[in-house]
């Protein structure tokens, strides 16, 4: 598994399912079908009705026999040079780990980070400006889930991520305002994002970036890249196989 037991990976797991994302979404229950193949069942919470998935988790996309489980959203989960055949595929995302004590790139050391466990009507305008000028729209943050890294340059607001105290994921990802990019504004935010997860004693964190087309966009593109770029010790893909 991805995780040292099955039910630290269900935690993560669960948590990550109130982003409502193709491959997590609300569970109900979650159960391990087979230890030895890494085949999780997990059944969703999808407008008041229960929804049937699995989660096929394997080294290499050979191990996972596709015909099973008829009847059940299909995800597979294997690592990011594992090939695919992309017409299997209806939706894909991206998803990765850094152990706390990981080696990143350097971090634009101009950069103020200030961290918000509250916030106010106003501080949510500057959220909701950085999120708009980075990815187009507005995940709100959640109060009871979410610490609010805000990244300064000179005093002005630039860049934030959402880390999500209870799976010590990044939730929507780390973003940057077009204008800053390439600056290492986001390295910084990763750099402190590491050292607070540290400082809770979480192991690792983790990221997920949803792509907006099954080829990657653009912007998908660039997202992955700068994940890479920071040296993550686990790189995996995600796919939902079409029914």
């Amino acid at each position: 598994m991805l995780f040292r037991d099955f039910e630290n990976f269900a935690k993560w797991y669960a948590e990550l399912g109130k982003m409502r994302i193709f491959w997590a979404k609300p569970v109900k229950s979650i159960s391990l079908l087979s230890g030895e193949r890494k085949i999780v069942g997990v059944k969703w919470v999808i407008r008041g009705k229960i929804r049937d998935a699995v989660l096929l988790i394997s080294e290499t996309r050979n191990d996972i026999d596709l015909e099973e489980y008829s009847g059940s959203t299909k995800i597979l989960i294997v690592p990011e040079t594992s090939p695919i055949d992309l017409s299997l595929v209806d939706a894909r995302s991206a998803l990765y780990f850094w152990d706390v004590n990981s080696r990143i790139l350097e971090p634009n050391e101009n950069v103020e980070i200030k961290a918000y466990s509250e916030w106010d009507k106003g501080e949510l305008e500057k959220f909701k400006g950085i999120h708009k000028q980075s990815w187009g729209f507005f995940m709100p943050p959640r109060r009871q889930d979410h610490l609010i890294l805000l990244a300064f340059l000179d005093s002005f607001p630039v860049g934030m991520a959402y880390l999500n105290v209870n799976n010590f994921n990044i939730d929507y990802g780390i973003h940057v305002m077009r204008p800053y990019w390439r600056r290492r504004i986001g390295t910084a935010l990763l750099a402190e994002i590491l050292r607070l997860a540290k400082s809770m004693e979480a192991l690792r964190i983790s990221v997920v970036r949803v792509f907006r087309s099954v080829k990657g966009t653009s912007g998908d593109m660039r997202a992955v890249e700068f994940y890479r770029a920071n040296n993550p010790c686990m790189k995996m893909s995600v796919y939902r196989i079409k029914s």
